[in-house]
């Protein structure tokens, strides 16, 4: 068995219409399906979601050339906590973007808020920043990386698992 590829990154937002109009306006993503779940399909679902008596909004929304965020909007909500990195778990999701420095002084400009000033590491470009619910976004450029890990990644992968990440297979 074999995966295709990663399919999509959920998120959880305090607004589904504010979120499906910042992702839209801010990097051009279009809803493609919306759903929402009553009280009893979430009650029984208390293993994956921990609540009783709620229901839940959710949608997806697709990026100009096919990445995908599921959003979801729960009611009650609960105060959201600032992600924190040095545990495990989900801190971020990244959209790969030409021209880092005019994304970050672009949506600056909009008030957008950053966490660092863009970066450079071997070459490639990144900068972090918030959507409205604080949900943290990474802006990278991959420059030369690009066709390695988009054209060649499979090759390339392959190779370092036999070679250098032998260890790890």
């Amino acid at each position: 068995m074999k995966i295709r590829s990663l399919s999509h990154v959920g998120l959880t937002v305090s607004n589904f219409e504010d979120a499906v109009d910042f992702y839209s306006r801010t990097f051009g993503f279009k809803l493609i399906s919306e759903q929402t779940l009553e009280k009893e399909k979430i009650d029984n679902l208390y293993d994956l979601y921990l609540l009783k008596n709620a229901k839940v909004r959710f949608g997806f929304l697709r990026a100009p050339k096919g990445g995908v965020i599921e959003i979801f909007e729960f009611f009650p909500s609960v105060p959201s906590e600032h992600a924190v990195w040095n545990k495990p778990g989900p801190t971020h999701f990244t959209l790969d973007v030409k021209n880092v420095k005019k994304w970050y002084n672009v949506l600056k400009d909009k008030g957008i808020t950053f966490l660092c000033e863009p970066q450079n590491t071997d070459g490639t470009e990144w900068v972090f920043m918030k959507d409205p619910d604080g949900n943290l976004i990474e802006l990278i450029d991959l420059k030369l990386n690009y066709p390695i890990i988009r054209i060649m990644g499979g090759l390339v992968a392959y190779i370092m698992s036999k070679t250098k990440f032998k260890k790890y297979y």
